[in-house]
């Protein structure tokens, strides 16, 4: 069930919102009598109590009677919004997150900005962003911390990745890491950005810069083969980085099959071609695409019958009616159609 993540949730806010913060959210309004005072402060604790044994119906019974009290107190707001999240009335919890937010804007600005993108419609996703936009005008390292700042950069680089704003994004990570430094998620995030830009030379650059300061962080490795693969680059830059790869995971199995490949289709060595094409087969046996290579290869070397076996068997794998076009033609000149 959904409420199961509850406590996750509110944890991971009661983390991230400070002692001060907490202290300025939870505001008795003036017109509550004494009585009405303390029994919204033992509702509240009682729902704390409740929530923390698990008991999260009853806690949000609880924190109902509390905004009823008092509809104007920061954290009552939060937790209401994010158990009608949890309940996937997302429509619902957007309201009381605003109120949150307006309680407590300098601490509160996460949980609503998160809600307004994630309604996804654009007036709201408009406000998330001149909501963080103002924020980084305002704040500053002698008013909000650095990993406040951080935050908020790094929420509106999402946003505007989100949104297809993309020179605005790798504005917002230049400025992430002014306050982080430059690592592995900044590489990632240029990375993810170029390449939404369809400027895969950027993102290939992007790649290279972080690798030169990673040389053996195989992640990047395959992003940039990936690349390489899509804009056909030369067998010159190809091949020296298959090998790079295979030299860190001599086992990765799609990247055997994809030289395998190249190097058949490509006039190279068939005999190693058929040595990777058969470890890739080996490592996944039912992979259709791997038999299929493997099945290339051995009918360029002549091993037509060997070759008509394995490209059956790749057939045999798939759907008749969603047999790539490639494996296709390959049965068909196996075979002698």
């Amino acid at each position: 069930m959904v409420i199961k993540h509850f406590k996750l949730i509110l944890l991971s806010i009661l983390l991230t919102v400070s002692l001060a913060s907490w202290a300025k959210g939870f505001t008795i309004t003036p017109t509550l009598t004494v009585e009405e005072q303390q029994r919204f402060k033992y509702y509240f604790y009682e729902a704390e109590r409740l929530f923390q044994n698990e008991e999260y119906p009853l806690a949000y019974n609880l924190l109902q009677f509390c905004y009823m009290l008092n509809p104007n107190d920061a954290m009552v707001n939060l937790y209401l919004g994010t158990f009608l999240e949890g309940y996937r009335q997302s429509d619902k919890a957007l309201p009381y997150f605003r109120r949150a937010y307006q309680m407590n804007p300098d601490d509160l600005w996460s949980q609503y900005t998160i809600a307004l993108f994630n309604s996804e419609t654009e007036d709201n996703r408009k406000e998330c962003i001149r909501i963080l936009e103002a924020m980084t005008k305002k704040q500053s390292p002698a008013s909000g911390s650095p990993t406040d700042m951080a935050s908020v950069w790094d929420n509106l680089r999402q946003a505007y990745t989100a949104t297809h704003e993309y020179k605005k994004a790798l504005h917002a990570q230049d400025e992430l890491d002014k306050i982080e430094g430059y690592n592995g998620m900044s590489a990632i995030n240029r990375y993810r950005i170029h390449v939404l830009m369809q400027k895969p030379k950027d993102a290939i650059a992007d790649i290279n810069r972080y690798l030169e300061e990673d040389p053996t962080n195989l992640q990047f490795h395959l992003f940039r083969i990936q690349l390489y693969e899509y804009i056909h680059v030369s067998i010159s830059t190809l091949y020296p980085a298959y090998e790079q790869i295979l030299e860190l995971d001599p086992y990765n199995a799609l990247v055997l099959n994809n030289y395998a490949y190249h190097l058949a289709t490509h006039g190279g060595d068939l005999r190693r071609a058929e040595q990777m094409s058969q470890r890739a087969i080996q490592i996944e046996s039912e992979n259709p695409t791997y038999l299929d290579t493997y099945a290339w290869v051995l009918y360029l070397q002549g091993q037509k019958s060997l070759a008509e076996f394995y490209i059956r068997r790749a057939i045999s794998l798939i759907p008749a009616d969603k047999v790539p076009e490639e494996i296709q033609v390959h049965l068909e000149e196996i075979i002698g159609l």
